[in-house]
């Protein structure tokens, strides 16, 4: 029973807690109390928190121009309904006590109401704040590592809230820093904006987030269509995937680079090798099968014509015919000399041998 009140209290004030940031525009001018811009006004705030709790987004409209006055409401995607018409409430009264401009927007951590003369439908400019209270923060000790974590992780939750309809643009998850440490965080958009525009402020959201808080234990960055928070502890209530995605540099990812880098390498070389011994032993056996084909065919005539021969194909002797090795035909006619010349018959040049001191 005490837990449930203690944790009860612990969610109520988070809905309840202050704003987190207030934008009351001055650009446009102030408009005047009980004008009918005013009245309008009252009716678009007032209306918010009870047709936008169920579904946690919604936009209305009320009066006809130049008093007429367009407004959204956007609670974070894991609150309930019940805390979100809660958070609404607290975030549209304190929207007209605070501000008396034509356009202004109100954040709270669970929730956003904005309102405008302009239609808000069409209005997709960024202009992302931050809280002050991020400043304050306690830094990392290891700020260019964090933060490449801090990025992995927004960046596959600022894709994942932009193209996952289901999620209704919201998206939380977490990544491992440490042993000890884990990042939170999470990516929303409105539901008026296309896929394209949602990524395209969640990207400007992201640079926004690193100028501010790069080096911080926790960040957040507001805005009208979008908006991004990472923290070192699970503050959003939604149950939350890992995201899978290969480890930011510096870090492990090195070594299991290395590693499919070194299999790789392995592999290729093995297989190149492998294919060498194969082709040489191919050819090794291409050319002993045709030197023995070329052995058997000489067998075959040598037997025919009554020939010798030794192991290795060299004629002998002959039953017909005398033989003689080169060397003995080279002295004999004088290493095939001119003067031993006698002329050219079919088979080609007929020299002139000395044999034992006799001419043949």
């Amino acid at each position: 029973m005490c837990f449930l009140i203690v944790l009860l209290s612990t969610i109520f004030a988070t809905v309840v807690a202050d704003p987190l940031y207030t934008a009351c525009s001055t650009e446009y001018g102030n408009y005047d109390l009980g004008s009918p811009f005013e009245k309008n006004l009252k009716v678009v705030v007032e209306t918010l928190p009870s047709i936008s709790s169920s579904t946690g987004f919604n936009n209305t409209a009320s009066g006809i121009f130049p008093d007429n006055v367009s407004g959204q409401a956007l609670c974070r995607g894991d609150v309930t309904s019940s805390a979100c018409q809660t958070c609404l409430r607290e975030a549209s009264q304190k929207l007209l006590k605070e501000c008396k401009s034509k356009d202004a927007t109100i954040w709270y951590e669970a929730c956003q109401i904005r309102y405008s003369f302009q239609n808000l439908t069409s209005l997709n400019v960024y202009a992302g704040k931050y809280p002050v209270l991020e400043s304050e923060k306690k830094s990392v000790s290891d700020t260019v590592h964090f933060y490449d974590y801090v990025k992995l992780l927004m960046d596959n939750l600022s894709i994942d809230a932009a193209l996952n309809h289901s999620k209704l643009m919201f998206a939380t998850g977490e990544i491992k820093f440490s042993s000890n440490e884990t990042i939170y965080g999470h990516a929303q958009c409105t539901r008026d904006i296309r896929e394209d525009e949602c990524q395209e402020c969640l990207s400007f959201a992201l640079l926004d987030l690193k100028g501010c808080c790069s080096s911080k234990q926790g960040g957040i960055i507001v805005s009208g269509s979008c908006n991004l928070r990472f923290e070192l502890y699970k503050y959003y209530n939604a149950s939350s995937h890992l995201i899978a995605s290969p480890t930011p540099k510096g870090r492990g990812n090195w070594k299991m680079v290395a590693i499919i880098v070194s299999i790789t390498t392995i592999s290729v070389l093995t297989i190149v090798i492998g294919s060498s011994i194969f082709c040489l032993r191919r050819k090794r056996r291409n050319y002993r099968d045709m030197e023995r084909n070329h052995l058997a065919l000489l067998n075959e005539l040598a037997i025919s014509r009554g020939i010798t021969l030794t192991e290795e194909g060299q004629l002998v002797s002959s039953e017909d015919l005398p033989f003689m090795d080169l060397n003995t035909i080279i002295a004999a006619t004088d290493n095939f000399a001119d003067s031993n010349k006698l002329g050219q018959g079919g088979f080609g040049t007929v020299y002139k041998v000395s044999y034992k001191g006799a001419s043949r």
